[in-house]
């Protein structure tokens, strides 16, 4: 056992030296974007605060403005509806890539009332709201495909980093959990060591959870066919069913909350409506997992399919996605993933005043 304990340390060490930075820009960032409504609404900045007028323009007024103004989108969708009277309609906008690396998705925020776009700019640019700039740089490091395999990469460290851990602090762990093991405050490095046993220890689970749902999210980047671009369209394609009256029906199903709507732009498909059902008892199914389909060219109802009638690997991707980001209106779960984001943070400090001082005392 003393020699797989060696053996762990050594891995512990060099995998959290390799891959500190990344567990640090991912623990923070992460944080933020667990609070990026709350932030993003605060104040109510230009881009969430219209001068409220006597009449809106339609929704399928709306889409063909977007489509227009972005004629080679391959997929147009309606991202986020109004939170009150005076706020934008924000569309994300799917452009084509000329290479791997291309950031391809856009922002486009519209007054409802005017009609104007009040806000865009491509995501892996600042000229979009920080937040769309900060989800990009998160999961896919601005370098899209390369970026996404890099962070499935780097969540399999940190997983290795917590299974090792548990291999070096295995005998410290009951202690830790029944408050036995008290902060040592005696030196930088005593104190460095106890936080960062102290914190691996509590947030471990919640740790492993979050890592592993970041790889599952990128595991396909493992795949050659993930790396094939999407072949690019002369011109794209305008649905001819009315936006409006899609959405009306959509609201009028019992039970659904409508979320966003997909509308394909490099070929005549269903427009999909995302969302999710009040009934649905699941947790981890909430959000946009149920889709409803309507013929893009007349807009009538084709088929509605929920997400505990999809398949169990979409289920399982969609419960991922769900855990991964911590999406819920509940503040203190809110809370719970702002402790678990910020530890990769605190462990890559700690670990790494550990391996400065041992340096300087050999």
């Amino acid at each position: 056992m003393k020699k797989i304990t060696k053996t762990s340390f050594k891995l512990h060490s060099y995998l959290g030296l390799f891959f500190g930075v990344l567990y640090l820009f991912f623990g923070i960032s992460g944080t933020l974007l667990v609070f990026k409504k709350e932030i993003e609404y605060f104040n109510n900045p230009p881009m969430h605060c219209c001068v409220k007028g006597s009449k809106t323009i339609s929704l399928n007024e709306m889409y063909h403005k977007v489509s227009e103004t972005y004629p080679e989108a391959r997929q147009i969708m309606l991202q986020t509806f109004p939170r009150n009277s005076c706020d934008t309609y924000e569309f994300m906008i799917f452009n084509y890539q000329g290479n791997t690396i291309d950031n391809y998705l856009y922002c486009c925020m519209i007054d409802p009332y005017s009609g104007k776009i009040v806000r865009e700019g491509s995501f892996g640019s600042l000229q979009s709201p920080f937040f769309r700039w900060l989800y990009v740089a998160h999961y896919s490091l601005l370098i899209d495909k390369p970026g996404r395999l890099i962070t499935a990469i780097a969540a399999i460290a940190l997983l290795l980093n917590l299974i090792t851990g548990v291999i070096i602090y295995r005998k410290k762990i009951f202690a830790v959990l029944t408050f036995k093991e008290k902060l040592n405050r005696k030196s930088s490095r005593s104190l460095s060591s106890s936080l960062h046993r102290i914190i691996g220890v509590w947030t471990l689970i919640l740790n492993f959870i979050l890592f592993f749902t970041g790889f599952w999210m990128n595991k396909s980047l493992f795949l050659p066919a993930e790396w094939e671009l999407i072949p690019k369209k002369e011109q794209n394609y305008q649905v001819k069913a009315n936006i409006d009256q899609v959405i009306k029906h959509a609201r009028e199903i019992p039970n659904f909350n409508p979320i966003a709507i997909k509308i394909a732009a490099d070929k005549k498909t269903d427009i999909i409506v995302s969302g999710e059902f009040s009934d649905t008892e699941n947790p981890l199914y909430f959000g946009k997992g149920s889709d409803i389909y309507y013929d893009s060219d007349n807009g009538n109802w084709i088929k509605t399919i929920r997400i505990e009638e999809k398949s169990f690997s979409d289920r399982f991707y969609w419960m991922m996605k769900q855990l991964h980001r911590g999406d819920y209106d509940n503040f203190w779960i809110k809370i719970l993933y702002v402790i678990a984001g910020f530890s990769p943070a605190i462990l890559s400090i700690t670990g790494f005043i550990l391996w400065k001082r041992k340096g300087k005392k050999q």
